[in-house]
């Protein structure tokens, strides 16, 4: 543990000597990293391969000499942060990141409470903020390909797909990702799980197909989508976080929606939360109903109105924050 602390202490060091040598270069994005752990070093690392980005600040908890979070919030010359906290964080430090007029990249999974997850987007709607979510297959050529594959119907009708991996926090987050990101950002209408946190079996309930998701320790990863014609298997590829911070640093020049916008991580990571939640309960979520509190939320990010009908798309989230 000693050693960690060390390396992390000697990293942070660095980080700032960085930021001098570089403060000369105007036409940089200014970014700043908030929590220095594992995913906090790493990203501040691929942001660095990025030319664009100016590493400008970097806070973390053990470090009290550092800046605090609202302090990083309230520099004007900071444009952008990464939320790489532990994740009862992420939400409310996206929130008032969006208030401050930061850009944000924020880790996965986006949220811990579903509720929270509406009030990211809507916050990200109001301010008009680039929001990139850490779902980084998704600017990786394989998932692209999968997901072009399945869309032109080489594999026939999909029906079935099949998310698993090892036992990991928010891997699942990532698995059922690809699934949605394929098709255009569906969201299930009803899930059911058993298990433990640790081994999982997981069946989702789309409109037009039904998709699994089983975690337990030495499983591989990968995310199987099953046709009338053919069943196509992709791997979630390592080499893909520096391809999301372009894709990050392109958007926040243009303008433009980022490849993982947060909507598409808060619906993702809703369904990954809503099958822990169901096999705590030992019951099916189904919000096609109004038997259960989690209904509202999750109608509001499914765009459901009754049962059976099709998951429509997420802009209409955070209109009424935005016309209030």
């Amino acid at each position: 543990m000693a050693q960690g602390s060390t390396r992390r202490r000697d990293f942070l060091k660095m980080a700032g000597c960085a930021a001098l040598t570089i403060k000369g270069a105007n036409d940089r994005v200014n970014v700043a990293f908030i929590g220095m752990g594992r995913m906090g070093s790493r990203n501040i690392g691929y942001a660095a391969q990025v030319p664009g980005f100016r590493i400008a600040a970097v806070c973390d908890l053990r470090q009290p000499a550092l800046k605090d979070f609202r302090e990083i919030l309230a520099d004007p010359s900071i444009d952008a942060v990464c939320i790489s906290t532990p994740d009862h964080w992420h939400a409310h430090m996206t929130v008032e990141a969006c208030k401050a007029g930061k850009d944000v990249y924020v880790e996965t999974p986006a949220f811990v409470h579903v509720e929270d997850g509406v009030k990211m987007v809507e916050a990200a709607r109001k301010y008009k903020r680039v929001v990139q979510a850490g779902t980084v297959e998704r600017s990786g050529a394989a998932v692209q390909k999968a997901r072009e594959t399945v869309k032109s119907g080489a594999l026939g009708e999909v029906r079935f797909c099949r998310a698993f991996e090892a036992a990991t926090t928010d891997g699942g987050v990532h698995s059922m990702d690809i699934v949605q990101f394929a098709f255009d950002e569906a969201m299930p209408f009803s899930v059911t799980a058993q298990g433990t946190p640790d081994t999982m079996l997981a069946t989702f309930r789309y409109p037009g197909f039904v998709a699994s998701y089983e975690r337990r320790a030495g499983n591989t990863y990968g995310t199987a989508f099953h046709g009338t014609k053919a069943t196509l298997i992709v791997n979630r590829a390592a080499d893909t976080h520096v391809a999301h911070w372009k894709n990050f640093l392109h958007c926040i020049r243009t303008r433009a929606k980022p490849i993982s916008e947060i909507e598409t991580c808060v619906r993702s990571t809703a369904t990954y939360e809503l099958a822990n939640i169901a096999m705590r309960r030992g019951t099916t979520l189904d919000w096609r109903s109004n038997n259960d509190e989690m209904v509202p939320f999750m109608r509001r990010l499914a765009g459901l109105v009754d049962a059976g009908e099709r998951a429509k798309p997420y802009g209409e989230v955070g209109r009424e924050v935005l016309d209030g």
